[in-house]
């Protein structure tokens, strides 16, 4: 069930005060939405990805296509990255 990392790619990075980075990535797999929702599926990719990065995935293209945006939760140096489904997030700012 891991994710293939050259799937994996970035297409914008903002830098906030302190050095804080923040990456946008597109990403499309095979896998199921709830697999790649699981913690520690993006672990192989965890040199490149920071907390609250966004990814815009296509999920299950060879059944279901479906569009899920992710947000990174935790990328902890070791352990499992864990995310957070924020499709269509209605939070108030």
């Amino acid at each position: 069930m891991a994710h293939m990392p050259r799937q994996l790619r970035r297409s914008n990075s903002i830098t906030l005060a302190g050095n804080v980075m923040v990456h946008t990535f597109d990403y499309a797999t095979n896998h199921t939405k709830a697999e790649v929702l699981t913690a520690g599926y993006f672990n192989d990719s965890r040199a490149a990805l920071t907390k609250s990065s966004i990814i815009n995935a296509v999920v299950d293209v060879d059944g279901t296509p479906e569009y899920v945006r992710i947000m990174l939760a935790t990328v902890p140096a070791s352990g499992n990255v864990t995310t957070a489904d924020v499709t269509g997030d209605t939070t108030a700012d």
